[in-house]
């Protein structure tokens, strides 16, 4: 149980504290860009590293279609969502004032998929010879990459002229969203739920699917015109590295 407490805690208190900052100071679009690519290079690795390399130890010819359904299932919520996940904001078709409840229902989604398969972590140690184990790794890159988003969530809200205390409530129902992915495939493997272990490989497929789609997107659109510049390029180096040496 403490073990789950500070899982649910480091998933939900950065994600909602760096949510409200937007309210009293604006993060300019060049430096957003710089945390979605160092963000989106951490995923990377970290599911080359260590999740794929989990995920395929298992033996299971048919994890590699999960990855693919993952893949596609992102694909399918960035049609609610507009892409706000890659941490850009598509405002201009919606009305003021009123809740984009399709972009609401893709990002809630988006980030409850994520937090299912960590439970299948929580139980691995520390890796030997490495600064984190496996399991806080994987935290702090799904932490790394909600951050982002919810900047880029609550600037939204602030441009659609939402009003403050209903924007703090959707920035909060955001920020429980990979908690309570957690929450719900913990309570599943206590109660004894039939193939649990095979249910929580499936949604760590599926999640690398969602990883890959993620990461790779992040780091094509936060270039212009497919061509980084030097700040870029090292966030991404920088984001690949860390994923390696903490993990």
């Amino acid at each position: 149980m403490p073990e789950l407490i500070y899982t649910i805690l480091l998933l939900f208190l950065p994600v909602m504290i760096c949510g409200l900052l937007v309210f009293r100071f604006k993060i300019s679009d060049n430096k957003l860009k710089l945390i979605l690519a160092f963000s989106a290079s951490y995923l990377l690795a970290l599911t080359f590293l260590h999740l794929m390399p989990e995920v395929f130890s298992k033996g299971d010819e048919k994890i590699g279609i999960y990855v693919l359904i993952g893949f596609f299932i992102q694909l399918f919520l960035d049609y609610f969502s507009t892409g706000i996940e890659h941490g850009h904001i598509h405002i201009h078709q919606q009305p003021k004032k009123k809740i984009p409840v399709a972009i609401l229902f893709g990002l809630y989604i988006h980030s409850f998929l994520e937090g299912l398969p960590v439970a299948e972590v929580m139980g691995h140690g520390y890796n030997s010879g490495s600064f984190l184990g496996f399991k806080d790794s994987m935290i702090l890159g799904l932490t790394l990459h909600n951050i982002p988003i919810a900047i880029a969530f609550v600037t939204m809200l602030k441009q659609l002229q939402i009003a403050k205390n209903s924007a703090i409530v959707y920035l909060i129902l955001f920020s429980l969203m990979a908690p309570l992915g957690v929450l719900c495939n913990e309570l599943m493997k206590q109660s004894g739920v039939a193939n649990i272990d095979y249910i929580i490989q499936i949604s760590l497929g599926i999640v690398i699917g969602i990883f890959l789609h993620i990461s790779t997107t992040i780091m094509f659109e936060s270039s212009n015109n497919h061509k980084y510049n030097f700040a870029k390029m090292a966030s991404i180096l920088l984001g690949s590295i860390v994923a390696y040496l903490i993990s």
